[in-house]
């Protein structure tokens, strides 16, 4: 599986390919959408390509375009455990944004549970598991392979003795096999 960042302003964005594009792990700001595609255009993707969208979390950096994608084929795959953040977005937009509310009534509704499988339907072997840590709402991409995608779970070496969610979320992700982890902001690093 290619990973490709097409992120900018200090987020990353990760496109998942092989032959194609098949899915795209986090999304911009609301009204950045020329500089997704920008990004996209640079390493060869078209963003109508995309067929898949997943959210780690949803805060503004990593949500904000969901529903403009949404809008030009992307669909959005919404874990269960996820539903009561999305409306809980817009209190974090300011007007000036042009936030777009994320329906919810149109999106690919997954539990946890039947995340392999449907991965495994587009090509990719792993599973989404939940990690809160840095929000309640948060999750992990697994790829077999060992490759993690965290989004903003804090680093294992940042964790305080408070923070029993992100360690037991980092708990779960190393009794996975992960080596890579692809986090949402900073450079790819490796899980000892």
């Amino acid at each position: 599986m290619n990973i490709i960042n097409v992120g900018y302003d200090s987020t990353n964005y990760y496109v998942l390919a092989d032959s194609s594009p098949k899915l795209l792990v986090d999304v911009g700001f609301p009204g950045t959408l020329p500089k997704l595609q920008h990004q996209c255009k640079r390493m060869g993707i078209a963003l109508p390509d995309i067929k898949y969208l997943l959210i780690t979390h949803y805060h503004p950096d990593h949500a904000g375009l969901a529903q403009e994608l949404k809008r030009i084929g992307l669909k959005l795959i919404l874990i269960d455990m996820q539903r009561e953040a999305v409306p809980l977005l817009r209190t974090h937009m300011k007007p000036e944004q042009h936030y777009v509310e994320i329906a919810l009534d149109d999106n690919i509704d997954l539990t946890i549970e039947d995340s392999r499988a449907f991965l495994g339907k587009l090509g990719i072997q792993g599973e989404i598991i939940a990690t809160p840590g840095h929000s309640d709402d948060s999750v992990t991409l697994i790829l077999d392979e060992g490759t993690a995608f965290t989004g903003d779970l804090p680093h294992p070496m940042m964790l305080s003795e408070d923070m029993t969610a992100a360690r037991e979320s980092w708990n779960k992700i190393r009794a996975r096999g992960v080596k890579t982890v692809y986090p949402g902001h900073g450079s790819v690093w490796r899980l000892e």
